[in-house]
This record gives C-alpha cells, structure tokens and sequence, in this order.
C-alpha cells in the first residue's frame, strides 16, 4: 500500500496524495524533521486513517484523513529525501487537503487518480519511504 492514499483508502503510501502547503518548502530546510521522526509522523498518519470508519461515518472519516495530513504537512519531510520523492508527498498532501469536507466515497475512490508525471512522483515518494522507513510495512505499490 502507498502511504499518501492509503489514508484515503485508495492505497497509503502507494498512492500517495498529499500536497504542498503553498508557503512551505517541504520541511527541507534547517528546521526538516528527521528520518525517525517523519517514519513516526507516518506511522501515526497510518494509525489516524486505520482507526477511520468511512462506512460508519465518511464525514468523520474525511475530518480524520485530512487533519493527519495537515500534520504532516507542518512538520515537513527529512533533509536527505529526494526532490521527486518530496514532491510526491507533496502531492499525497494536496489531495488528501484538498477533499471537500462532504467528500464522497466516489470522491475518496478516485483521489489516486493522477497522470504519469506525477505517478512517477508518487512512486519515487513510496520508494522513499520503503527504504527509509521499512517498519511501515509493504511499499511495492500495491
């Protein structure tokens, strides 16, 4: 699963969707969280979207998703990931924030849905994390 859209039930980090924040440069600068720390982030973004029942409440669900991804947005990614990874948490982000609150599942299903360049991001995003943070379980894109 990819970690960006398994958050939105599509796939976590195997498709993923976040997004750039606009005045934030991906955590990359001299304030970037480390590597354990942003594998934590994920893994409490995992944590956050697995105990969300959209069957019960996709309202709730929807609130729960996107208030993870805000979080790890703020805290931003690892000095050392590479430029297309960043992007394609970034994107992961971006999407995830981007659901309109009364979002849908139709909405939810298609949040994966993205044009080669930016698969590639989100495939070098899910690369990243399954050599960086190897705890959070199978990345191979599923």
């Amino acid at each position: 699963m990819k970690l960006g859209l398994l958050a939105a039930g599509l796939v976590l980090v195997a498709g993923g969707a976040v997004g750039c924040s606009g005045d934030d440069d991906g955590g990359s600068g001299s304030d970037a969280p480390t590597t354990k720390a942003f594998c934590g982030a994920l893994d409490d973004f995992k944590a956050q979207y697995a105990t969300a029942d959209p069957t019960k409440d996709l309202e709730a669900y929807i609130k729960t998703i996107k208030d993870a991804a805000a979080r790890l947005a703020d805290l931003g990614t690892p000095k050392d990931m590479p430029s297309d990874a960043r992007a394609g948490f970034d994107l992961t982000v971006t999407k995830i924030k981007a659901l309109p609150d009364d979002a849908t599942v139709d909405d939810l299903a298609h949040i994966g849905d993205v044009d080669e360049a930016d698969q590639r991001k989100l495939d070098a995003f899910d690369d990243y994390v399954g050599k960086a943070c190897p705890e959070l379980g199978d990345h191979s894109g599923s």
